[in-house]
């Protein structure tokens, strides 16, 4: 399109003007108007009204400053931060943790945590019991009893023979109601010939075990036990089917049982002479915060005695009955740190306690003994053991 007054194309007339303006700030005069329209001319005004190349700042000029340097730039490229180092924590060594492994406590907390089936709560392992299903060799049920304490029952049992029925069963599984007394020297159950055996975890207290009994014990088509049992045990995903569930058997007397065991245990592993377990004998007038605190003031030192415990065997002094009742805990002078007192004459029966008297051990004579368990989860597990008694024994109380 041509423009009407001056003959010229809009585009020429466009670049001209923006040559004026562009040029009259480096104080070049304007250009005069030309009239031909002839193509040479034209080209050669769009090659002119082309944007010249900024001047060069002069060499003399020391203060000069590039205009992208002048203008006020972000912190976070004036001030550049290093990268988010996240901050591990390092890893133990082992004489770092070779104290803890030494305190019993420290290693039950340590343990992995486990599910309680009855509660639904979390806790270390060591600090609960361990349940699983237990066949007696004369019948088809299976009992939910607690591993643990039946172990050594479990392992060494009798060679097998041709009449299952020989086979010994302890006193206290003798009674009139055979169905409900498993045998403690028996397998456990291995079902479909799988070589594995389930096991369940529960805290055991006795007012726990007395209010989940009467659910567990009842009979009908499905048995109670087989609430307890989890998704990953039953068929097809596990190993036991649909006949294994309805002969799964929860004792009615599980609350006594457990104490009967229980203690039978304690008095077996206080029975067993450990060499890795510290004994020293105490002598104390009466069962008092006082005069036990006096008694382990008055003992030699001991390595890592913090780590110990007080056995009370009994009788009990006559004037323990105007001093109050047994503390479960003494303060150690020493190590000013507090450990745990058991009263066996109230942990155990009359009878078990005759049976520690008559026992040839040596560090079984004395009415109060200090003991600490050394290194390993055999020497922890008696004082983790008499814990769980006497927790067993006060909910009881």
């Amino acid at each position: 399109m041509d423009c009407a007054n001056h003959r010229l194309s809009h585009a020429t007339l466009r670049l001209r003007i923006f040559r004026q303006i562009y040029t009259s700030n480096t104080g070049s005069r304007f250009l005069s108007r030309s009239i031909s329209t002839s193509p040479a001319q034209l080209s050669q005004a769009h090659d002119e009204a082309s944007f010249p190349t900024p001047p060069a700042p002069s060499s003399s000029t020391k203060d000069y400053i590039p205009l992208s340097q002048s203008l006020p730039q972000s912190p976070v490229i004036t001030h550049p931060r290093s990268g988010i180092k996240k901050v591990h924590k390092p890893r133990s060594e082992p004489e770092d943790i070779a104290e803890l492994k030494k305190n019993p406590w420290a290693a039950a907390l340590a343990s992995p945590v486990r599910f309680c089936v009855t509660t639904g709560t979390r806790l270390p392992r060591r600090l609960m019991g361990v349940y699983g299903l237990i066949k007696r060799p004369d019948t088809n049920h299976s009992y939910m009893l607690p591993l643990d304490l039946l172990r050594d029952s479990i392992q060494h049992r009798p060679a097998e023979s041709n009449n299952e029925s020989e086979s010994p069963t302890p006193e206290s599984e003798t009674s009139a109601d055979t169905d409900a007394a498993p045998s403690g020297n028996v397998p456990p159950l291995i079902p479909r010939g799988r070589q594995y055996s389930p096991s369940l975890h529960m805290v055991t207290l006795r007012p726990l075990m007395e209010a989940v009994t009467p659910h567990l014990s009842g009979k009908g088509k499905r048995s109670g036990v087989s609430k307890l049992i989890p998704y990953r045990w039953k068929a097809p995903v596990g190993p036991l089917n649909g006949n294994d569930l309805r002969d799964c058997v929860w004792r009615p007397d599980m609350a006594d049982y457990l104490l009967r065991q229980m203690r039978k245990d304690i008095v077996k592993r206080l029975l067993e002479k450990d060499q890795d377990i510290v004994w020293k004998a105490l002598d104390i007038d009466e069962y008092s915060d006082s005069a036990l605190g006096a008694a382990l003031g008055g003992m030699g030192p001991v390595e890592h005695e913090a780590n110990g415990a007080i056995l009370l065997f009994g009788p009990k002094p006559e004037h323990e009955a105007e001093s109050g009742p047994v503390p479960t805990t003494v303060f150690h002078p020493r190590t000013q740190t507090t450990i745990p007192v058991f009263d066996l004459s109230v942990l155990l029966s009359a009878n078990e306690l005759e049976t520690l008297r008559a026992s040839p051990n040596s560090h079984l004579e004395s009415e109060a003994l200090f003991f600490r368990p050394n290194d390993g989860r055999e020497n922890t597990n008696l004082m983790l053991y008499l814990w769980k008694l006497q927790r067993y024994v006060a909910e009881n109380a």
